[in-house]
């Protein structure tokens, strides 16, 4: 399972998007506004040195941002001492430049030219720059490490459970394969390239597929299932368009094709006749919607029921661990028809 954590230094937030930026910026106002008003003794003041005291402050914190999003191109995962010295290197040093500049121009006469020089101005600013870089860099380092260990956390639950999900029709497969040499050896040959296909994927070990090859995974697994079943009692109905699907669209694996199973397992496979398995998808906007539709069998007090609801927790945490609040599983039964659905959204 991936957790998106993007850095642009070290354990630092990625800070050349513009929304890090902006609160940098707002932060920079606060400190410049709790400075202010430990500093002024009127009303009067108070907004003339904020003024000066946030054009300081703002000024520095910019350029700050700016140049670690600059090394942080350059530097390929530096250490948390060498991200911690980068970062007081530029925030001291600037404010350190800032400061000798401002005290110059303050006290600049044109006649008498420099008129005194605020020793104590400059060691205090370069003191609370100290400061408040490393109550920051503290902030940043144990919220990463507190991302590192959520991320560690959720990936073993997500590769746990996805390590339960074994085909149901594995050995069957190979057994309609085993029969069909003596039939049909293209047939077989044929059964023999969706299985490898389809146990290719099911050992894969990235945390993210695309969802052409979902389908392809889905279509695989049908092919074998159609040959066990028998046409006759497994119809297939697609709805979808691929012309308009987002087919790049990086998803978990094993998100349709599980669904499927289960239809086909619980809802056709025990009913004599067999029937009609309908699958959805659909492209939502800002989401991808899918669903899988099968018809219930008469007898619903068999084994197969229970199976299926251990089927669709394991489903419903696997969302809940790839997506948070973003995705739900929904189920709506009627007397003839079983529906389970979810909508992811496109990352």
């Amino acid at each position: 399972m991936s957790v998106p954590i993007t850095k642009t230094l070290g354990f630092l937030p990625n800070m050349c998007v513009p929304q890090s930026v902006l609160r940098a910026v707002v932060v920079a106002i606060l400190i410049a506004i709790v400075i202010t008003l430990a500093g002024s003794k009127s009303f009067q003041d108070f907004f003339t040195n904020l003024g000066l005291t946030a054009l300081f402050i703002v000024w520095i914190t910019l350029i700050s941002v700016f140049l670690i999003c600059l090394i942080g191109r350059f530097q390929t995962k530096p250490s948390v001492v060498t991200t911690t010295v980068i970062v007081l290197s530029i925030t001291t040093g600037l404010t350190l430049i800032a400061s000798i500049l401002g005290t110059m121009a303050l006290s600049y006469n044109s006649e008498h030219g420099i008129r005194y020089w605020d020793t104590l101005f400059v060691l205090k600013t370069v003191f609370i720059a100290t400061v408040i870089s490393l109550i920051f860099l503290r902030y940043f380092y144990v919220q990463h490490q507190w991302e590192i260990h959520v991320h560690a956390d959720t990936s073993a639950k997500y590769d746990a459970l996805q390590s339960r999900m074994r085909p149901h029709f594995l050995f069957n497969s190979l057994n309609t394969v085993a029969q069909l040499v003596h039939i049909d050896a293209d047939k077989a040959e044929e059964a023999l390239l969706d299985i490898a296909g389809f146990m290719r994927t099911i050992l894969d070990k990235r945390n993210r597929i695309s969802l052409r090859e979902e389908l392809d995974l889905t279509v695989s697994y049908l092919n074998i299932e159609a040959l066990r079943l028998g046409k006759h009692r497994l119809s297939i109905v697609w709805d979808m368009d691929q012309a308009t699907l987002p087919m790049d669209m990086d998803i978990p694996p094993l998100l349709l094709q599980p669904l499927v199973e289960n239809a086909i397992y619980h809802g056709i496979q025990p009913r004599k006749d067999g029937g009609t398995l309908g699958i959805s998808l659909y492209d939502n906007g800002d989401s991808l919607g899918v669903s899988v539709t099968n018809p219930i069998p008469k007898d619903e007090a068999n084994a197969h029921l229970k199976g299926n609801h251990i089927a669709q927790e394991n489903m419903k945490k696997r969302l809940q661990l790839a997506y948070g609040d973003k995705a739900n599983l929904k189920i709506e039964k009627t007397a003839r028809q079983y529906r389970v659905s979810f909508m992811i959204p496109k990352e």
